[in-house]
């Protein structure tokens, strides 16, 4: 189970090593549709991480890795000008985070 989790954690860390955040001063103002596009994802990625980071052991942390590189290749897409793309994504990601919360509902709710 600690195996599990460290390896989980580093795999975290790799991916944002990586793969480094954008720096929003370094996108061309042609760019704002695409941050505004991307501002719910970011808050729930920050939040989300927040909580993984306070929980021992978070369940599904392998489709919480796959749509953090999703997100990390949108931000990617954003800064490249590809802003078409990068909305498609952000709205892509906004439907899985949407029912990724939705399952963790269920599951929080059968446990009770």
């Amino acid at each position: 189970m600690v195996g599990a989790s460290g390896l989980a954690a580093a795999a975290i860390w790799f991916a944002m090593l990586c793969d480094p955040t954008v720096s929003r001063a370094a996108l061309p103002p042609s760019a704002d549709v695409c941050t505004n596009a991307g501002h719910a994802v970011r808050v729930w990625f920050d939040a989300e991480t927040a909580r993984r980071a306070r929980v021992a052991a978070a369940p599904h942390q392998h489709a919480f890795n796959s749509m953090l590189l999703w997100y990390r290749s949108a931000e990617g897409k954003c800064a490249a000008g590809h802003t078409q793309e990068a909305v498609r994504s952000f709205k892509a990601l906004e439907r899985m985070i949407a029912g990724f919360d939705a399952n963790r509902e269920d599951r929080d709710e059968a446990g009770s």
